[in-house]
């Protein structure tokens, strides 16, 4: 039987594909497997939505994992590696784009990229190779706040039907900003928190009755002993920030610019009741920054990857 030619490798059926990726187990393998073509991209795709869908939790190596984006030690200006520290090694590396283009953040697998020149904005998917240009920021603003941490948040599935940026003024001392079905919630430095639904009037609104889409944040303050956890709860219809002494079996990864939140049971080696976090870590300049993991239990921390020349953030594999 003669094997396919290079040329004849896209060609496969997805069923064959779909019956190779069974034998697949670890992340590393699906990012290798994905970055052959782009139908074999969507192979992996449709693998990963399948075992999700059918809540094959014993499939846990299949998740995707939290990963650590940091600069190689050969090339760090144009390549990165993408980095388990689970399982203190390097997975994948991938191309950095050329040009003076700033990383303002990585949600849902995507880098958030802002040219240094023109402020055009670019969504790259490391995973896929798909970009998506965005209109620019105005320079005035991102100039008023470049000596801040930006903070970049969008819907699960980005689109490109976007025309404009809608500017949300006469807010200041954000801590943090999330998007939850179809809202985009916004903590103070005084810990109130807000909503604002860009696709109605874009009206920013206290948050002063019971609301079960923003029931589960958390919000989190380092200090010099370790972390303290807060959860949003109701009383007389008043929401209160009530101190959480334990995450069970949780782990959070904290970032400068993106934070993932994820079940540590799904991921072999992820540590229970303990925040992954990044040590004078800055996205919008090149400062050192090492990751340490800090337990809840004991609270003791641990390191976990030693002092990166260049800014390191979280990023979770994505293929669609």
């Amino acid at each position: 039987m003669a094997l396919p030619s290079s040329s004849d490798w896209a060609s496969l059926s997805i069923n064959l594909l779909d019956s190779i990726l069974d034998y697949l187990v670890p992340m590393e393998d699906y990012l290798t497997f994905g970055e052959v073509c782009i139908k074999w991209q969507y192979a992996v795709c449709e693998k990963l939505q399948h075992l999700r869908s059918n809540h094959k939790r014993h499939c846990r190596l299949h998740q995707p994992v939290p990963l650590l984006m940091a600069p190689t030690a050969d090339n760090p200006r144009r390549r990165c590696c993408l980095y388990d520290v689970m399982k203190g090694k390097s997975l994948w590396e991938v191309e950095l784009r050329q040009g003076r283009w700033s990383y303002e953040g990585s949600p849902h697998g995507w880098l958030v990229l802002v040219d240094d020149n023109s402020y055009k904005v670019t969504l790259h998917s490391p995973f896929s190779g798909k970009l998506i240009h965005l209109p620019p920021l105005e320079k005035s603003i991102f100039l008023e706040h470049s000596g801040s941490v930006h903070r970049t948040i969008f819907p699960y599935k980005p689109r490109r039907v976007c025309k404009d940026w809608t500017y949300i003024k006469d807010m200041r001392d954000l801590k943090d900003i999330v998007y939850s079905n179809g809202l985009f919630y916004v903590l103070d430095g005084w810990g109130v928190l807000y909503s604002c639904d860009v696709s109605n009037d874009s009206k920013v609104r206290r948050i002063t009755a019971p609301d079960n889409h923003c029931a589960h944040l958390l919000r989190v303050i380092k200090h010099e002993g370790g972390f303290v956890i807060y959860k949003l709860q109701w009383f007389s219809k008043n929401p209160t920030w009530e101190e959480v002494k334990s995450l069970d079996d949780v782990s959070l990864f904290l970032g400068d610019n993106h934070s993932i939140s994820v079940i540590a049971s799904d991921f072999a080696g992820c540590q229970p009741n303990s925040i992954y976090f990044c040590q004078r870590c800055s996205f919008s300049k090149a400062l050192d920054g090492s990751i340490y993991v800090f337990s809840l239990n004991d609270r003791t921390v641990t390191l976990l990857y030693p002092r990166s020349p260049r800014p390191l953030l979280w990023i979770s594999p994505k293929f669609a």
